[in-house]
């Protein structure tokens, strides 16, 4: 069998009535044969396979592990958690992985926390990790003793060790943002990603510093974690981060909160020199306030002191393709800045359903800018009624 390829060797397996022909299948180098014959050598001896199995559960490729436990376990194995237990002392790092691994993929039977507690002092750091994401996976209520443990290696030195440390802490801990506040500040940018996706729960000054932090991904995934506490700390970044993702990722944020009091700090981000911003900006207003009630908003903003609101306020309107409030749109032809003016003549098809008039009255307007864009607009074609 070794001399066909993988694709060969999978359809003998499945095919395969020898029992013996199976077991020399389950040290392929191909997983998807492994798991082929794991199965078939089930099907065929049922307890019988004990033997092969459990000669190899512990020394197969990581990736292995799971399926022959689970094998192990459906066929009556009880000796499967002890032997994974026992071999968390061994000295190869291997077996010591493995083990994680298996414990890992069996029902807790009371044991396997606690097993697991004793390996977090481990002087390799995969695995140190590999035990606290085992711990992560296993889940469930813990002990104030494993909660302060996992903690403790907020502090390890490698990071991918406090990574691991802050996915257990979520896991196992009813509210960890305490106990993950420290984490807020680590040095690796890993550590605080990892952090900043449990932002609403950190105590207030861990959350801003998430959310300030020099790294964009850090301050998106807080951004997107973000509560109502932070609602105005959302607002400063929506107006002010340099980073369009932030930006977007604070008015999902904002518009997540569901609360009518946020669409004020929402509408400056209509503003935003990014379209992609300013569409989900209109797109979380809409949803706060619905299509009537932000058409009805925007229309206020017409009459607002800042003509950079004013001018976002029409685009807004046109991309909402807003006809039914034409009536107030068209005091915008009067509006004093001519940026304004301007807008409207680059919307007035979307805001109009007759939209002659206005650019007639725009043809004669002051600003050389407006007239020319009234000019354009009389040669375009125009489709036929």
């Amino acid at each position: 069998m070794r001399g066909l390829d993988a694709a060969r060797r999978l359809r003998a397996v499945e095919a395969s009535v020898w029992p013996e022909e199976l077991t020399g299948a389950l040290d392929d180098p191909s997983p998807e044969v492994v798991r082929a014959a794991i199965r078939r050598l089930v099907d065929l001896k049922g307890d019988g396979a004990m033997a092969a199995l459990r000669a190899r559960a512990l020394d197969t490729d990581l990736a292995l592990v799971a399926d022959f436990v689970k094998a192990l376990e459906r066929i009556g194995d009880s000796s499967v958690g002890t032997i994974a237990i026992n071999a968390l002392d061994d000295r190869r790092l291997s077996r010591r992985l493995a083990a994680i691994r298996a414990i890992a993929a069996l029902p807790d039977d009371g044991r396997a926390v606690e097993a697991l507690r004793g390996v977090l002092d481990d002087d390799v750091a995969g695995v140190r990790a590999a035990a606290l994401d085992a711990l992560a996976h296993i889940g469930g209520n813990v002990s104030v003793g494993t909660a302060n443990d996992c903690a403790r290696l907020l502090s390890d030195p490698v990071p991918l060790v406090r990574v691991a440390a802050v996915r257990a802490l979520i896991r196992l801990v009813a509210h960890p943002g305490p106990m993950l506040a420290p984490a807020a500040c680590d040095q690796d940018r890993t550590v605080r990603l990892a952090v900043a996706q449990r932002a609403a729960s950190l105590p207030e000054r861990a959350a801003r510093a998430l959310l300030e932090d020099p790294e964009l991904r850090v301050r998106e995934a807080a951004a997107r974690a973000a509560g109502m506490r932070e609602a105005g700390a959302l607002a400063v970044l929506l107006v002010d981060d340099p980073a369009r993702d932030v930006r977007r990722a604070v008015a999902h944020a904002l518009g997540e909160m569901r609360d009518e009091r946020v669409a004020d700090l929402l509408v400056p981000g209509l503003e935003d020199r990014d379209a992609l911003v300013r569409a989900a900006v209109l797109h979380e207003l809409e949803h706060l306030l619905t299509r009537q009630g932000i058409v009805r908003r925007l229309c206020n903003e017409l009459g607002g002191e800042r003509a950079e609101r004013r001018r976002a306020s029409v685009y807004a309107l046109a991309h909402l393709d807003a006809r039914e409030a034409s009536h107030e749109i068209a005091s915008v032809a009067s509006d004093p800045d001519p940026e304004v003016r301007l807008a409207l003549v680059q919307s007035v098809d979307a805001l109009f359903d007759e939209p002659a008039p206005v650019v007639d009255y725009l043809a004669n307007d002051s600003d050389e800018a407006v007239r020319h864009a009234t000019e354009m607009w009389r040669l375009r074609p125009r489709a036929k009624p």
